[in-house]
């Protein structure tokens, strides 16, 4: 009884050693992910047209959400999986405005759909209504081209927003 005053650090001491020895028994590496490389892809406008003529079959939802992933690049991490399928035919017509500005052989890097946990908690991207593409290295008349193109094609059917600053691009977003 005469020592019972160090029997809570004694207890506190040994609960500390028990919680280290639980975090260092379940140590577990961290899966390695390696991307599988895949070849370039260049987009040849009369081979794709003859292709359609050849399969007179129309396209399906998944049928434009491939053709979208075919014609775009995607950042590492872009998660447009659960996209809406109307937000795939508007990806494809930005495709479209940045092959009016640029050239058919431009592929244009989409940078964003429902993956980033640093938009607004009110973003269109959590509910797989935007997309973002970017633009961070065309020229200046360049980007004012794919902006104001993009805003005439798609009125009344989706808002175009240009995201200025360090992580500058295009904001593509479904209106209700």
């Amino acid at each position: 009884m005469k020592h019972l005053y160090l029997l809570a650090p004694i207890l506190a001491i040994l609960a500390i050693f028990a919680v280290y020895f639980l975090i260092q028994t379940n140590r577990r590496p961290v899966p390695h992910y390696e991307p599988k490389e895949e070849p370039e892809v260049i987009f040849d406008a009369e081979e794709y047209l003859r292709q359609l003529k050849r399969d007179h079959r129309p396209f399906g939802n998944r049928g434009v959400h491939r053709l979208l992933l075919k014609r775009t690049h995607q950042k590492a991490g872009v998660y447009l999986e659960s996209l809406e399928p109307v937000m795939d035919s508007i990806g494809l017509e930005i495709v479209n405005v940045f092959h009016s500005v640029m050239g058919f052989e431009y592929v244009p890097v989409i940078t964003s759909g429902n993956d980033w946990p640093y938009h607004k908690k009110t973003s269109k991207h959590y509910e797989n209504k935007a997309l973002d593409f970017r633009i961070k290295f065309l020229l200046p008349e360049e980007k004012k081209s794919v902006v104001e193109l993009a805003k005439k094609k798609l009125e009344g059917r989706a808002r175009v927003i240009w995201e200025k600053g360090e992580m500058e691009h295009l904001h593509v977003e479904l209106l209700e």
